[in-house]
Order: structure tokens, then sequence, then C-alpha cells
């Protein structure tokens, strides 16, 4: 063995050596840590494409303990790893690893027997080109009970507006145990969702406002309990709204004309509540004279029967007859209390009329150009809370209104309306 004089020099070479040894391994350290495309060669421009499951899709695995791998056709970037996956039920942070060409997902705590588990893999997952893949992978495997062939589909809507709620959440509860599976819909309000646990279900679709991925009392939602069978296939349609805990409040009454006048609301009424003159009253401010009402309408009512009339008129001028000369016959009736399906819009946008902050009501004759009350009660907003309230007006117009709208084949809008199905209904 050749001993190393311990001098000075010898000292100061080896320090120099072991400086050189770390900065060699702090060097190799930040290569690994920092995985980037190799240089040369073509471009890569293919996402990485999923080979393998293990255990395979559907496949029923009793007493499985270890981990499920998803293996991809090249080496994937260590930027994938963060919130891509999702395990149902709902499991808010499952382990997730990394090999070179996989991902390996298991439960924080251990996977429960004779339980059906859903995946999710977002489009996060990409190669070292900086390629995602190009949609969402789901899968579904069991621990030891038998997988269903159920299935559950429809859309999310805005219930104000009428689009579809991109990214809207879908979450389906098993009661009694609260397991919690769900899903996203896709850029057109569109979900769909198979392989549920037969049982009974809270379903819940919703706006994911925090990001939590669970409703919560000020996201906009819809809900609907339904029960499934291992063989159902269930449509849901959730329209979303923004729930009240109070019924709307009168806030300004504004004349239109002589004989109509506008009746402003705090919140968006429900368009298909059946409305009467039972709901409003209007008297002078000086007597206490009451004014007898015609109708009371909808926004979405109104608008149409006054854009009829419009229609009417406009034609009356184009074969030069005098507008005043149109015969009663020939003034149009409100439309029916339940409208057809908006015909212009995309499919998956709302059934029937959009909801509104006010509705109108049509006195039998001109009120007078003095002040008045008016007061209502038992108006519905969409959470199916009654209100009403009192604001005064005074009649600014006095020119020639429209006729009032007669009712439609003899039948009176005073009548019972039939009311329609909650806002989450089975299809």
């Amino acid at each position: 063995m050749i001993g190393v004089p311990r001098t000075g020099a010898a000292r100061a070479a080896l320090l120099v050596g072991a400086c050189a040894l770390g900065w060699l391994k702090l060097i190799s350290l930040e290569a690994c840590a920092h995985a980037q495309a190799p240089m040369g060669g073509p471009a890569d421009s293919t996402p990485p494409l999923l080979v393998a499951i293990v255990p395979d899709s559907y496949a029923v695995v009793p007493g499985f303990k270890d981990r499920v791998r998803f293996q991809f056709d090249e080496t994937i970037s260590e930027r994938s790893t963060q919130g891509t996956v999702t395990i149902y039920p709902l499991d808010p942070r499952p382990r997730v690893g990394k090999g070179k060409r996989e991902l390996r997902v298991r439960p924080r705590d251990d996977w429960v027997a004779d339980r059906i588990y859903h995946l999710r893999i977002e489009p996060n997952v990409q190669d070292l080109f900086n390629n995602r893949i190009e949609a969402p992978i789901h899968y579904v495997f069991s621990t030891g009970a038998p997988i269903p062939e159920n299935r559950v589909g429809g859309t999310v809507i805005d219930r104000i507006s009428g689009q579809p709620l991109r990214t809207g959440r879908v979450d389906f509860v098993q009661m009694p145990d609260t397991l919690r599976y769900g899903t996203i819909a896709d850029s057109a309000g569109a979900f769909g969702l198979s392989a549920l646990p037969e049982g009974d279900y809270l379903a819940i679709g919703y706006d994911d406002t925090n990001n939590n991925r669970r409703a919560d009392d000020f996201d906009r939602s819809d809900t609907a309990r339904v029960t499934l069978g291992a063989a159902d296939t269930l449509a849901l349609d959730f329209r979303v709204f923004r729930h009240d805990t109070v019924g709307p409040r009168l806030t300004e009454a504004r004349p239109v004309d002589s004989v109509t006048v506008e009746l402003q609301f705090d919140g968006y009424l429900d368009p298909e509540a059946p409305l009467s003159t039972v709901n409003v009253e209007v008297f002078a401010v000086a007597d206490s004279m009451p004014v007898a009402l015609d109708t009371v309408l909808h926004g979405w009512s109104y608008t149409a029967w006054r854009d009829s009339l419009v229609r009417v008129r406009a034609a009356a001028q184009d074969t030069l007859a005098p507008a005043d000369t149109l015969a009663p016959a020939a003034v149009p009736a409100p439309p029916a209390v339940r409208p057809p399906r908006q015909g212009a819009l995309p499919a998956a946008q709302v059934e029937g009329p959009l909801p509104q902050r006010s509705i109108y009501i049509v006195a039998r004759e001109r009120i007078p150009a003095e002040a008045h009350v008016v007061r209502v009660r038992g108006v519905l907003n969409l959470s199916g809370l009654e209100g009403g309230g009192e604001a005064s007006f005074v009649p600014e117009s006095q020119e020639e209104p429209p006729p009032p709208p007669p009712p439609p084949d003899g039948r009176s809008l005073e009548g019972p309306a039939n009311r329609r199905a909650p806002a989450s209904r089975l299809r």
C-alpha cells in the first residue's frame, strides 16, 4: 500500500479534489431534478400514449393491496403528477408516484374490500417535449364487489343564462354511507358516469367556485334524488343557480304606459310559477280607490305578447291599413303558460323561459295620473320561496296603450296552472 504524505501541498490537493467531486455531484443532482428534452433529432409532437393499466380496467381483484399502474409509451415529465389523479369514492389526497414511463396510484390510507373504485387522470400528463394527453383517462376496478353496467348522463346548465356550464361538476353521493362518486362536465355542459354501485343517491350538479370538489352553500347548484339499479340508464339535467334563503322583495314599480306597470324584484323569479290578479292589488293613494286589473304576466310572457302586437301592426302598415282599424280578433293572445323549447339555441340549453326579475300588470282601463300603491304577495323565486312587497308609482305616460291581452282559446290566464317539476328532474 502506498501512503500519501500529509504535507500541506498534499492536503491542498486533496481539498481541491474534494471540491471538484462536490461540484460534479451538485451538477449531477441538478440534471436529475430538471429533466429536459434530449438535444437534436426531430421534434416530438405526439402526446404520451397509455399502453397498459395494471390491474386491467373493470377487473375485480379481491384483496387488492398494491398500486394501480398507468403505463405510457414514453418518458413522462415530473410535472405530470401534481393534482393529476382523483380517486372515487372521493379521496382528497391520493398517493401518486412516478416511474420513468408510469404513474403509480393508491389511496391515502388503503384500498377497502368489496368496493368499486373510479380513478380519473386529468389531461396534465405530458412528455419531455410538453405534449399533453388530449383527454381525461377514466378507469374503474373493484376490490371484490361486482361491477354493474349502469350509466348516468346529462347536462349541467346555467339556469339564469341558459348556457352550458363548462367544467361544472357532478357528484353522486350514495346514501346512507355518503360515499361520493363524481365527474366533470365538458365544454358543452355534458357529463357521463357509469359503473356506479347500486343504491340510492343524492345527485348534485354545481359550479365548484373554490375548486374544493364539494358543493358549498354559496355555489350555484341543483340536486335530484335517484335510484340506480345494476343495468339502469338515467338522463339528468341540472339547472344550476345560486339558492336564496329569503323570498323575493318588490323594489320598484315602473309605469310602462297608461295601463301597464313593470314590477321589479331583488332576485330572479320562477318564470313558470302561475301568476294572477290574486297576487297583486293596486289602489290610489288619495282615496284608496282600487284599480281593476286585467292580467299579470311574467316578463317573458309580456315580451312575447308585446312583440306579437308589433308584428301585427307592422303587417297592417305594410298593407296600408290604418292601425286602429284592426279587428279585435287580429290581436294575438299571450303565449301559453308553458312555452315550447327555444328553437334557435344549442341542444344543451334550458327548455322553456329564462328567469327574470320583473313581472308586468295590465289594468282594464287607463290608470289615473296620480300616485298609486301596488302590493304584491305570493310570487315565487327560483328556490320556491314566496315573497312580495309594496311600492308606489305615478303613471307618466298617457299614450295609447296596446289592448289588454285576451285569454288564449277562451281560457283565463288567472286560472290555476300546473307547476313544472322541480328544477332537477329525471327524464
